[in-house]
């Protein structure tokens, strides 16, 4: 298992790191061409698009690969239920989004790029899972993070040119989305077979609580972004995102180690799991200690020093990194083959947690500013990191007894 994981890592990596690299890029750009508060009204936009979307998936894009572990993506109807989702997505999204426009005074082609975003994100997501679930997984990532690519020469393209304005930003991002999620739908539909079977309603039970893991994950991160909008200003917010974008260099492998583990969660034992540790672990720190050193010269160069203010963040945002890539470990094996009972053990203590730490970051926020929401995402996921390690090692030694 260790070789097969470490070819499939390997893989999967490479493409993410490609695609992150643009999406880095992407946001560079932005924060460089775009006024403080314009890229704050971007930065609110991503917000909106990230609390929204995993929402309206209701855990599916999850439930459906924990089903497809045992049962073969083939035989069943895989469209309808995508295509069900979809239709609920548009509804939910035409109500919400308007008043949320009207709210912050951000005006049409706002609610135009957040609409179609959340709609073509939606689709990706569940037509890539798919592909993953059929056991094309490069193709899968391919399908997933291409747009991205598209996106962030886009950008750089209204650098150069000096097309700089946020609606036209909001018009043509938002188009180009909508034209590739149609591209993504036809290709999967003519290339994975759509079988006779119904999934049962049993997969979609599985997915509910994949959807409260996803309203815990957004209240940590968007639930915070949203009170620095609320009780700093919007302009902090977009210093939160320009500085944070280093995160993205962590995520890279934050997302690769999911994308392997959780399909192949049922075939991992414990010296699986120690590789996986200690690779997460060493490359963690060598990236932080790379940004702690160079990250300050490296942001404020490509700002042009607008935001040399925040990079004080540096060293604890790094922190944040560090714990996030040991966070996915357990979350993905606990995701992927854990029985109901453990779900809902970890499911409560997140809530939890959550509910704590969301009631702390308020003070936190108002006391320490940037640095204080920082701090309360660094204590939730070190929290749930060692409950999460916890479950795996009562799984580990009850399947030792067994044997």
């Amino acid at each position: 298992m260790n070789d097969s994981y470490l070819v499939r890592y390997r893989n999967v990596t490479v493409i993410i790191i490609l695609s992150v690299i643009f999406g880095f890029s992407k946001g560079l750009i932005l924060a460089r061409m775009l006024s403080i508060r314009d890229f704050g009204i971007y930065s609110l936009s991503l917000t909106i698009i990230g609390l929204i979307y995993p929402l309206l998936l209701f855990g599916q894009q999850k439930g459906f690969i924990r089903f497809f572990v045992k049962n073969n993506i083939l035989k069943y109807d895989w469209k309808r239920p995508i295509l069900n989702i979809l239709y609920i997505c548009f509804l939910v999204s035409s109500l919400i989004l308007p008043i949320i426009s009207w709210y912050y005074d951000v005006g049409f082609l706002f609610f135009y790029f957040c609409l179609i975003s959340i709609a073509s994100s939606l689709i990706i997501e569940l037509l890539s899972n798919v592909v993953r679930s059929a056991g094309f997984y490069e193709i899968a990532l391919l399908l997933q993070r291409t747009v991205r690519i598209i996106i962030a020469l886009t950008a750089l393209a209204f650098f150069l040119i000096e097309f700089s304005t946020l609606s036209n930003i909001f018009l043509v991002f938002g188009t180009i989305q909508l034209l590739y999620a149609l591209f993504v739908y036809f290709f999967v539909i003519n290339k994975i077979n759509i079988g006779s079977k119904i999934v049962p309603s049993s997969a979609y039970r599985d997915g509910l609580y994949f959807s409260a893991m996803d309203i815990i994950s957004l209240a940590n991160t968007y639930g915070i972004n949203l009170i620095i909008a609320s009780a700093l200003s919007i302009e902090y917010l977009g210093a939160f995102f320009a500085v944070s974008i280093i995160l993205k260099i962590y995520e890279t492998f934050v997302q690769s180690t999911d994308f392997v583990v959780m399909p192949s969660s049922g075939q991992i034992d414990k010296s699986t799991l120690q590789v996986i540790m200690i690779k997460n672990v060493l490359i963690g720190v060598f990236i932080s200690f790379m940004l702690i050193n160079f990250g300050n010269i490296l942001l404020s160069y490509i700002y042009a020093k607008k935001y040399d203010d925040y990079l004080n963040l540096i060293p604890i945002i790094c922190l944040l990194g560090i714990v996030k890539m040991m966070d996915i470990i357990p979350t993905s094996i606990i995701s992927g083959t854990s029985n109901k009972k453990a779900l809902k053990k970890f499911l409560s203590f997140n809530i939890i947690i959550t509910l704590f730490l969301l009631i702390c970051s308020f003070f936190s926020i108002n006391q320490y500013g940037l640095a204080g929401a920082i701090f309360c995402l660094v204590i939730l996921y070190s929290l749930r990191s060692v409950f999460g390690f916890w479950i795996l090692r009562k799984k580990f030694n009850s399947i030792g007894k067994r044997h």
